[in-house]
């Protein structure tokens, strides 16, 4: 259930590369029309990204599950609880390893300074696999046996094609 660390991933894409994000050129035939300047701020592009990503998600749960609306309703609100945490988990999880990789290139590393670096990583870490714990037992009251198995095998996959498809924009945005 590391759906929010790709969705994290893709708001860092739309926000360092806000070009990537914005309306492609319409197709020849249509007009002839020219890409539309995109105004919208890289907070913006971030919740529209965060949105169609959730969205995305719960089309292909809703669909793998064959869930009706009342256990689609319960189930993406305590998907929904746990998203923003998660986000955040992760967002404290990408400083202290930025912090880590710039404390261990220093030229005279400092021990103490690596030492809390890790030891937050370690602290972060536990936050995620305890509120992953939280997540699933919740997750547990809503969906039958049948179905907390498939949603177990199908987030994973989720999270490589999204993952997938961030290195595919992000590649696109090099050019």
């Amino acid at each position: 259930m590391r759906l929010p660390l790709t969705i994290l991933g893709l708001a860092l894409v739309a926000q360092a590369g806000p070009a990537i994000a914005q309306p492609r050129p319409a197709a020849a035939g249509s007009g002839g029309a020219a890409a539309v300047e995109d105004h919208r701020s890289p907070d913006q592009l971030r919740h529209e990204v965060l949105d169609r990503m959730r969205a995305l998600r719960a089309f292909r749960i809703v669909d793998a599950l064959k869930l009706d609306e009342a256990t689609s309703g319960r189930l993406f609100a305590v998907l929904s609880r746990y998203d923003d945490r998660e986000v955040q988990i992760a967002s404290e999880r990408h400083q202290i390893m930025h912090e880590l990789r710039v404390d261990s290139d220093a030229p005279h590393p400092d021990d103490a300074r690596l030492n809390n670096d890790l030891n937050r990583l370690i602290a972060v870490r536990a936050k995620q696999r305890a509120m992953e714990d939280e997540r699933i037992k919740d997750v547990r009251k809503v969906l039958t046996p049948a179905q907390q198995a498939k949603l177990v095998l199908l987030l994973p996959r989720l999270e490589r094609d999204f993952a997938h498809w961030i290195h595919e924009v992000a590649g696109r945005g090099e050019d």
